[in-house]
């Protein structure tokens, strides 16, 4: 008896050795998953404590990337002008660049944000892996400037200036 009672022991530490392992490899595999879904999530359109100017420039830059048209096109005022090193551009025109665009991941930092009566004027830097006309541009950190005014329909952005070398 006694040693039948040795090999139940036995089995029973073994068993136990075994469900431990899996209880470690299950939670490493669940931790790994968890830090693969968080590094390959979409960049946060709100960022406790972010000025009013930060977040309408994640959230535009968000609907960009996503190819939301819809919200861009909405968010965009009519007489809007923008400035890029080939040029400047009114709404049709800047429109249509964003829609060539394949906008890849993107990083907005250095954020300053004035609010003048109705106007938030929003100075950020931007790093972007984009690809224009089938031209892939260098991800390389890039001075921004947008004008926002307040609307009756929300924010509508006014003018942008994009100091990133199209080359």
């Amino acid at each position: 008896m006694k040693a039948h009672m040795n090999q139940h022991l036995a089995g029973r530490r073994s068993s136990g050795n075994s469900f431990s392992l899996s209880a470690v490899t299950l939670s490493l595999a669940a931790v790994s998953v968890f830090w693969a879904v968080c590094l390959h999530a979409e960049p946060q359109t709100a960022v406790a404590g972010a000025s009013e100017g930060e977040k309408l420039e994640r959230e535009m830059a968000t609907d960009i990337k996503a190819k939301n048209w819809t919200a861009v096109e909405r968010s965009i005022a009519e007489g809007f002008q923008s400035v890029h090193p080939d040029g400047v551009r009114d709404r049709t025109a800047e429109i249509a660049l964003l829609k060539k665009m394949d906008f890849g991941d993107f990083t907005l930092s250095d954020f300053k944000s004035t609010t003048i009566g109705d106007n938030i004027v929003v100075t950020f830097t931007m790093t972007v892996a984009e690809t224009i006309d089938g031209k892939r541009l260098p991800a390389k950190p890039a001075y921004r400037l947008s004008v926002w005014k307040k609307q009756a329909n929300g924010w509508q952005w006014i003018c942008h200036a994009n100091l990133a070398p199209i080359r």
